[in-house]
């Protein structure tokens, strides 16, 4: 009996190991739950951390902050962006420093732990579009190919031999 529970408590510390975190949120950081769609619908938000997600539109290198123009995406339970899933709202990610251009290619997926900054009347295209902005605390770029994004969780019992 006593080796039944053993192996369960192991079994079930390693399902609880292979849960997704999230790859920006650290312990103690309280995150709001609103979107930007949010930001956008209501005022009052600033100064609320959140992690937002989605595919990169644009990035622009400025004397000492890169912006990161990012089309949303609704985001998984391990805050990955669903890269299926329809766009929603542009927001605007302001990073201290240089970040290089062609590792934060437009195109690329990432999600961001930032504060609210407010809202940004910026051009897409011609068209004038309220963007909420964020300043940028933490970055999680993903690899270009979502395939890439699952954790490989492998169990084995017993002794393995390779040749």
């Amino acid at each position: 009996m006593r080796i039944e529970r053993s192996i369960l408590l192991v079994l079930l510390a390693g399902c609880l190991a292979a849960c997704a975190g999230s790859p920006v949120v650290e312990d103690g950081v309280a995150v709001a739950p609103i979107g930007p769609a949010h930001v956008l619908a209501e005022s009052g938000h600033e100064g609320q951390f959140v992690v937002w997600g989605g595919r990169i539109v644009r990035v622009s290198n400025l004397a000492d902050v890169t912006e990161l123009e990012i089309v949303s995406l609704p985001l998984d339970r391990g805050d990955r962006p669903r890269w299926q899933a329809e766009p929603g709202v542009r927001f605007v990610v302001r990073q201290p420093g240089f970040l290089e251009p062609m590792k934060y290619v437009p195109g690329r997926y990432i999600t961001v732990l930032g504060k609210v900054l407010g809202l940004e009347e910026r051009a897409v295209g011609e068209y004038l579009y309220e963007q909420p902005v964020l300043a940028s605390s933490n970055l999680h770029l993903w690899p270009a190919d979502p395939a890439q994004w699952q954790r490989r969780t492998n169990f084995s019992i017993g002794i393995g031999i390779r040749l």
